[in-house]
């Protein structure tokens, strides 16, 4: 990894996936995306979910979440995966599209975290 990236004082990047189509995998690649860069090429990574309203990574990270907190079994595991990663979860946070950069100003302001990339997932449609 760059070490500038790792250490960078500027802004984040920001990458969006997007097409018109609804039903294109566009979350699927996000997450896919931001997995493999938070966790396997350690970058600090945060998802803004804007597609509203499915809020699909949001609703699935809010099922994961849910999942460790009723089974010891998995929270455990998960406990063991992020102190071998060294490495918290990234953040999944859900906006609407038409707020979402000054949300995500807001949000980047009042975390401790410096991110290197912000992605974020679009609706397929603009209403």
């Amino acid at each position: 990894m760059n070490d500038s990236m790792n250490h960078q004082e500027k802004n984040p990047v920001y990458v969006s996936f997007c097409t018109q189509k609804g039903g294109a995998s566009k979350s699927v690649f996000t997450t896919l995306a931001a997995s493999y860069l938070h966790y396997e090429k350690g970058y600090n990574v945060a998802v803004i979910d804007c597609d509203y309203p499915q809020w699909s990574i949001h609703k699935m990270r809010k099922r994961e979440a849910e999942q460790l907190q009723a089974n010891v079994f998995y929270r455990r595991k998960a406990e063991v995966l992020f102190q071998k990663l060294n490495k918290p979860a990234y953040p999944v946070v859900p906006f609407v599209p038409e707020k979402a950069m000054a949300r995500v100003s807001e949000f980047l302001a009042n975390e401790s975290q410096r991110y290197d990339l912000v992605l974020f997932d679009l609706p397929g449609r603009s209403e």
